[in-house]
């Protein structure tokens, strides 16, 4: 595990690239976005104490999101590899990142069920998603889930 440290504006991680390494917010904050350009669209903004990447250490792979630095940041950066060994030594730490996908999945699939999946398919429930959640204050909650989606 080591400290990394972001400058506003600048891309810790981007939507399609192999990855295999998470980060814990220390200071600072995030904005997290799918798409690309001007398709782009923003999901919500991590703040300190919260994770980011935490897919990969279940699975490395292509990321599901861009995270930018909002602000100037600071982080706790662990690879897959040093994740696998540390899990014994560092449960706490560990565990934090498991609980926040466990947490995610778990909140998509109550947005999932509760949208009618008999119309269009998963397009159609996520065109709702987007319509409630544009109407709602709920946005920053559910846009999590979506970072680990696509």
């Amino acid at each position: 595990m080591q400290t990394v440290a972001f400058k506003a504006g600048e891309t810790i991680i981007a939507q399609g690239e192999e990855g295999d390494t998470a980060f814990s917010i220390v200071t600072g904050s995030v904005e997290v976005s799918i798409g690309q350009g001007g398709r782009a669209k923003v999901l919500g903004v991590l703040n300190a104490g919260e994770v980011f990447g935490e897919m990969c250490l279940i699975e490395p792979g292509p990321r599901s999101a861009t995270v930018k630095a909002a602000t100037d940041v600071e982080c706790l950066a662990i690879k897959y590899d040093e994740f696998i060994k540390s899990i014994d030594e560092h449960q706490d730490f560990c565990a934090t990142f498991m609980k926040a996908l466990v947490r995610r999945l778990r909140r998509m699939n109550e947005l999932m069920e509760s949208q009618s999946s008999g119309r269009r398919g998963i397009r159609g429930i996520v065109g709702d998603w987007r319509k409630s959640v544009a109407s709602s204050n709920i946005a920053s909650d559910a846009a999590d889930l979506w970072k680990m989606m696509f």
